[in-house]
């Protein structure tokens, strides 16, 4: 956090695959039917969540394949089966268990992730593309993020779950900006600023993801409070010129940061600070909302072609104030408690998204997760957005 940089002046002259929860046993795949939810309470279309269970929608509890009530009991005939309620020749949720709504209670349709009885469930529809921006945090509080995100072991690993997003066969390019409006960094194929799954094979797109990764750090002249990457985000797609977003592909923002975005406690005139020698933000930032609202004309006027994962501070958690007052949603070890400020506007974004297109992930859960929290977004949330995203024509 940028916080600390000044504080220790001031002292001398003053995210798989599966991160979170267990890992359901057999083959019951997350957000699947009688599977469990995932992180954010989400299921495949077609389901719904209840009580950390997927189910079909409207399914009464007790009935045939729905939910077994909160005893565990089902409808006269019926036994529960791992929290599914069933004719008895059933194996288990995601194993063979009947068509719950079907009126054929004889039916044993299997209705699993992707499957086509599952409305936008078809690997057969949904989106073939995504543009994945990652905007980061360039002060060097960030460091030990970016070095864990960057590894090549970590991206290889959150590219292979982004080419298995929707059943495989996915096309992605992949771009990299920082927080103060510095555009696409990083060098491609063809003089592309970004990487395309076209050009370059997934080694190849990893390794330079690093390398530009490794230029991000201290390198962003953003003053202390004004760091912005969700608005960098914004300034680097709607002043491209070079052609990375396309029509038909889901556009994925990926926002990693200590602070928030033009935080509301860093801006000059918030009360904070009186009379200490810190210099606060004096750039009034734009509301969150309009920033989405921009955000989804680039994508031809569809909220469902959007999607984000926030990695920030939590605005639910509070471990401690800074030198300022300034509520921290974790300290550290420093002079200062400020390793990661609350993150209220980025968290705002990432739940304006439309059905499961938002994640949001603890950057205080430590750097070593960064990567874990993004392959979780992917595995769940951009998965279930990628299968329900449908483009014009």
């Amino acid at each position: 956090m940028r916080w600390l940089a000044w504080a220790g002046g001031l002292a001398l002259g003053i995210g798989i695959g599966i991160a979170c929860g267990e890992e359901p046993s057999g083959n019951c795949a997350i957000g699947g039917n009688g599977c469990p939810c995932t992180a954010g309470g989400s299921c495949d279309p077609g389901l719904t969540c209840i009580a950390g269970t997927c189910t079909l929608e409207n399914c009464p509890v007790g009935a045939e394949g729905c939910l077994c009530t909160g005893g565990g009991s089902c409808d006269p005939g019926l036994s529960c089966v791992e929290g599914l309620c069933s004719s008895g020749d059933a194996t288990g949720p995601g194993n063979g268990s009947s068509n719950p709504g079907s009126g054929d209670e004889t039916s044993d349709t299997k209705l699993d992730v992707n499957s086509d009885d599952i409305p936008g469930g078809s690997c057969k529809t949904g989106c073939s593309q995504i543009d994945m921006l990652f905007a980061i945090d360039s002060s060097l509080s960030m460091t030990e993020e970016i070095q864990a995100l960057s590894a090549s072991q970590a991206f290889s690993a959150i590219v292979e779950d982004l080419e298995g997003l929707n059943c495989g066969e996915i096309e992605y390019r992949i771009g990299l900006t920082n927080d103060n409006d510095g555009g696409f960094i990083g060098f491609g194929a063809n003089g592309n600023p970004w990487f395309d799954s076209n050009e370059m094979s997934p080694e190849e797109i990893a390794a330079g993801f690093t390398a530009a990764a490794a230029t991000v750090l201290g390198n962003g002249g953003t003053a202390i409070g004004c760091e912005h990457v969700l608005s960098s985000s914004l300034s680097a797609l709607g002043l491209d010129t070079t052609g990375f977003l396309r029509p038909d592909a889901l556009l994925v923002l990926v926002l990693i940061t200590d602070v928030d975005d033009y935080g509301y406690y860093d801006q000059a005139g918030s009360g904070f600070c009186e009379g200490l020698p810190v210099n606060l933000c004096a750039t009034m930032p734009q509301p969150v909302d309009a920033l989405y609202d921009q955000l989804v004309t680039l994508k031809g006027g569809d909220a469902e072609a959007l999607a984000a994962i926030v990695v920030a501070g939590d605005p639910g958690v509070t471990e401690g104030m800074n030198l300022c007052g300034q509520p921290a949603s974790c300290c550290g070890n420093g002079l200062e408690c400020g390793q990661a400020h609350h993150a209220p506007r980025l968290w705002d974004f990432a739940q304006m998204q439309v059905n499961t297109n938002g994640f949001t992930g603890h950057i205080c859960d430590g750097a070593a997760q960064v990567p874990l929290l993004i392959q979780d977004a992917l595995s769940n949330n951009i998965d279930l957005a990628c299968q329900a995203y449908e483009p014009a024509g």
